[in-house]
């Protein structure tokens, strides 16, 4: 996994009517707060390398997310979760 270059960190943010408030409303945080990662490019440009030069590490790696993917987003699987979270949201049991 790539590491982080950069950390983005606000002291305060302009919010508008999107967020129940009038334009240009300025929200100032008392302790400031990360808002974003931006990962190292040269970790990004090595590990892409090495995925281009390791044909078995993508096939791993493609078969995982494959396997991941049916595992958690199969649409029988997001439908069966989707009934239970409303089944418990309104006490139906």
């Amino acid at each position: 996994m790539a590491d982080v270059a950069r950390r983005i960190v606000v002291g305060e943010v302009s919010l508008g009517k999107e967020s129940g408030f009038e334009d240009n409303h300025k929200l100032v945080f008392d302790v400031p707060r990360t808002v974003d990662y931006r990962a190292s490019v040269d970790d990004i440009a090595k590990y892409l390398l090495q995925l281009m030069d390791d044909e078995q590490l993508r096939d791993k790696m493609g078969k995982a997310g494959r396997e991941r993917v049916v595992e958690h987003f199969d649409y029988r699987v997001v439908a069966k979760r989707f009934v239970q979270i409303i089944n418990d949201k309104l006490g139906i049991y």
